[in-house]
């Protein structure tokens, strides 16, 4: 049982009896509640039984090691969260990419110095705890929205998110693509607050929406569905237009003018008129404020 007055579970996952003890003693004087695994395969078992807060995993040791133990904490939904800090001897760079890009936040290169473990642990718990507490306030708005890094993979969603993901015929693993896909080089731009990126290569038309940088290295972002999108493909559905007579159906329904319809869809006044001429006919109307009445009734709906 872990006490009350506990500033946190902490696992340890190391082979050497020695280094457990050294860390094992300076954590819990700090006022952590320890546990400790001998191996990769341990350490995931002990970890989905108990869920620490954070867990200090030795790169190599036996039956699995911690590339393989870590990749396996982040694939369970009971312990993606928790991060992971390797303790590594290794000091090639190729080994501590290895590390993050299995899923670590951080490394420690042995002999652990005790100061920088202990200031490493308190700063990655403090950022644990507000990524909690801000993806709690989402759900509780029911907010779609979701963080991500500098490489648009996904840290966590909302389920809010995902309900509307799902809505729109939209699988996760398909907006992830995306998301990697369009993102990077969009954010490097430093895009402002507010500002939005329409995503690419997917069957809706959805937008991320870019809220701000609550951590560092991490992007919070909130789905919008396209409502232009959404509202065009009801009127074409509704009134078998083409794809092109439902965008200056759209327009109409939203006040433009034909010169302003011609300079959003790229095109002529006069070729305006001849879109709005088929569309009349299939409405069974005879001018433009019936086709608006008639457009806004559908848009309603949705």
């Amino acid at each position: 049982m872990i006490p009350e007055n506990s500033a946190g579970t902490i696992l340890i996952a190391d082979d050497t009896p020695e280094s457990l003890a050294f860390m094992n003693e300076a954590l819990a004087a700090a006022g952590y509640t320890i546990l400790v695994a001998m191996d990769g395969e341990q350490a995931v078992n002990i970890a989905k039984m108990m869920t620490p807060d954070l867990i200090l995993l030795d790169a190599m040791m036996p039956r699995m090691d911690g590339f393989e133990a870590c990749r396996a904490l982040k694939a369970d939904s009971s312990t993606n969260e928790v991060p992971v800090i390797f303790l590594t001897g290794l000091t090639d760079s190729s080994d501590v990419l290895k590390g993050l890009e299995s899923g670590g936040v951080d490394y420690l290169t042995k002999p652990v110095n005790l100061d920088e473990m202990l200031a490493r642990v308190q700063v990655h718990l403090s950022t644990a705890k507000r990524t909690k507490s801000a993806r709690r306030a989402l759900e509780e708005m029911g907010q779609p929205a979701f963080a991500c890094d500098v490489n648009g993979e996904i840290l966590w969603i909302t389920q809010c998110a995902e309900e509307l993901l799902q809505q729109n015929d939209c699988r996760l693993a398909d907006c992830q693509a995306a998301l990697k896909s369009d993102l990077p080089a969009w954010l490097l731009r430093q895009p402002e607050r507010n500002a939005s990126k329409r995503l690419g290569g997917m069957e809706s038309e959805i937008s991320v929406r870019y809220l701000g940088r609550p951590l560092p290295g991490e992007y919070l972002m909130r789905f919008v569905i396209n409502e232009e999108a959404s509202a065009r493909h009801a009127l074409q559905a509704a009134f078998e237009l083409t794809e092109r007579e439902a965008q200056v159906l759209f327009w109409l329904s939203r006040g433009k003018t034909n010169q302003e319809i011609a300079q959003i869809l790229e095109m002529s006044p006069r070729t305006v008129n001849k879109h709005l001429e088929p569309v009349f006919r299939k409405l069974g109307v005879e001018n433009r404020t019936a086709a608006v009445a008639t457009a806004l009734a559908i848009s309603g709906q949705q």
